[in-house]
This record gives structure tokens, C-alpha cells and sequence, in this order.
């Protein structure tokens, strides 16, 4: 595996990582010392204290960070974005995006590929699920296993906003019920939701390796013909409406799609919503309460919130 570092400016970043997207490359780690600076001015919300990582931001040079195999197509790749890269060089004259130079190093492949595996546990959510990688599967009779093999993609079961709407689905689905996904990741709430006894589930997400991800673990717990997956935006994909609908992403993303949710729901369907910090919380609840929602459970781990509401 090479961990390729390519070094930009805060400028550059939506440039450079279009450029990178447009090649097949949507998995990235960003170092930027403008975060920094908005945690100080308070755009990340309120905190206590500035750990030594946080620190470290301050005089950090922006890096965007990703990896490649060391095959012949990842020699290939690399090729291809030292060749974009002199591209954009030649075209930033006033050199807005930085030195736009490339460092790479080689790890073992052990270290990106497998060895995460011994943290990827067996884990029992709700009164119903147990979450498992196909690598692991333990004998437990008296729960649905859900198989996930996340690859690059969010939500394994692990963090507590894919257990907090799981546990929700569990207390929400009937049979017979069709489930929408809005920001699919892995596809496991898609797949939970069947597993509780859903009829049909639809997964949306912008990321194709999500997508993709989400259709192979379709695959390994036998419910493909069940569920689909789609890339693209929501409002442009569904037209059909969904008894239950789930949104595991972010206060922010929610907020900006709530006008939409009604769209996908009809009466007496049920809107799950998590993701959301306990900061953002009434900010979530005042945009929903104003169009039309009403707030039906909430629960909350490890300051994370999920919340259950109706329209």
C-alpha cells in the first residue's frame, strides 16, 4: 500500500479533490490549518479545551492524504495525479494552491488491509440485531444477524448513531413496511430493517463507494433482491413514498434536506433521524417542529442523539 500526501493550500483544497473525485479517488484524509482557526472562532460550536492533536493544526501545512495499492493500476493512478497536478501548477500563476508537490510512502499492506480486522467484533444492538463481519459469526440463535464487511464505507454498527437507528428500526418496523436510506454507507439500517421483518428497502448515497459497498453486503446476508442501492442525490432519485425513513448523517445535512423528508413520507410513516451532537440537537428539533414534524422518542449515547418523529 502507498500513502500518498499531496500539499496545498486551503484554496486548493475543492480543487484539488474535485480533481482527485473525477479520477475515482472519494476516500480522502484532510489536514487543513484553517480548522484551527474555526474552532477558535467557535464555527465547530463551543469547547473546553484544545487537545495536543488539535494543536498540532496550527502550523500544519494543508495535506490531503490517500492510498494506494501497490500494484501496476495504483503505479497508474499515482501517475495520473502527478500529471493533474502539473497541470494545475501551470494554470495557478499567482500560486493560490500551494507547492501542489506529491510525497508518498510504502506501508504492509498488513497495516491497511487486515490488521483493523481484530477491532471488528461481534456486537449485539437492541433486543433483536447482532452485528457481525462475515469473518466472525458466532453462534447466537436467538437474534437476526446482519453481515457487514464496511470496507471504506461509514456504518458498522460500532458507533453509536447506526446503533441509535437501529435500535429505533427495531421499535418502528412492521412487517411489510417499505424503509427508505437517505446516506446509505455500509447499507446496514437498509438491511437491519429487512432483517426486523421489512418488505422492500431503498439506500441512497453520493458516495459511490458507499454504494458499492452497501450492494456487496446486500450480497452477503442474501437480501439483494429485497434492497437496492442508488448513487446519486435524494431529491433527484426517489419519487415513491416509504413508510419508514432513516438519515444517519449530520445536524447540518439534515437541516438542509428538511423540507424534503415529507416528500418520501405519507401518512402515518416515521422519520429517523441521527447523527446529530447534542449541540445541534434543538436546532434539528426547531427546523423539523417548523415544518410540520412532530418529536414521538429521543435517545441519546455518548452525545450522539437520534430522534424518532412523525408528519
Amino acid at each position: 500500500m502507498t500513502k500518498v500526501d499531496i500539499f496545498t493550500t486551503t484554496e486548493g483544497l475543492e480543487i484539488i479533490c474535485s480533481m482527485l473525485s473525477n479520477i475515482g479517488h472519494n476516500s480522502l484524509v484532510i489536514q487543513d490549518s484553517a480548522d484551527f482557526e474555526d474552532f477558535l472562532e467557535g464555527k465547530y460550536g463551543a469547547w473546553d479545551y484544545l487537545d495536543c492533536e488539535l494543536m498540532k493544526l496550527r502550523d500544519i501545512e494543508t495535506t490531503i492524504t490517500l492510498y494506494l495499492p501497490d500494484t501496476e493500476e495504483g503505479r497508474e493512478r499515482l501517475r495520473e495525479i502527478h500529471k493533474n497536478l502539473e497541470k494545475l501548477k501551470t494554470s495557478d500563476v499567482h500560486k493560490a494552491l500551494g507547492r501542489l508537490e506529491v510525497s508518498t510512502e510504502n506501508l504492509p499492506d498488513e497495516n491497511w488491509e487486515t490488521s483493523w480486522r481484530k477491532y471488528y467484533n461481534p456486537i449485539k444492538i437492541g433486543k433483536k440485531l447482532l452485528v457481525c463481519p462475515p469473518w466472525e459469526i458466532p453462534d447466537i440463535k436467538d437474534r437476526e444477524t446482519i453481515l457487514i464487511d464496511p470496507g471504506m464505507a461509514f456504518g458498522t454498527g460500532i458507533d453509536e448513531t447506526t446503533r441509535l437507528c437501529l435500535e429505533a428500526l427495531e421499535n418502528t418496523v412492521m412487517p411489510g413496511h417499505s424503509v427508505l436510506d437517505i446516506g446509505c454507507g455500509s447499507g446496514i439500517l437498509a438491511i437491519g430493517a429487512l432483517k426486523l421483518g421489512a418488505a422492500s428497502a431503498l439506500g441512497v448515497d453520493t458516495a459511490v463507494d458507499a454504494v458499492k459497498s452497501a450492494k456487496q453486503n446486500a450480497e452477503l446476508n442474501k437480501i439483494f433482491d429485497r434492497v437496492d442501492f442508488v448513487f446519486g442525490n435524494a431529491v433527484d432519485i426517489i419519487t415513491e413514498k416509504h413508510d419508514i425513513v432513516c438519515a444517519n448523517i449530520s445536524a447540518d445535512v439534515i437541516i438542509d434536506l428538511a423540507s424534503d423528508f415529507s416528500r418520501y413520507m405519507m401518512t402515518g410513516s416515521v422519520l429517523i433521524l441521527s447523527g446529530i451532537i447534542e449541540e445541534r440537537e434543538q436546532d434539528v428539533i426547531s427546523t423539523m417542529l417548523d415544518l410540520g414534524f412532530t418529536l414521538c422518542d429521543r435517545k441519546e449515547e455518548n452525545g450522539w442523539v437520534c430522534l424518532v418523529m412523525t408528519h
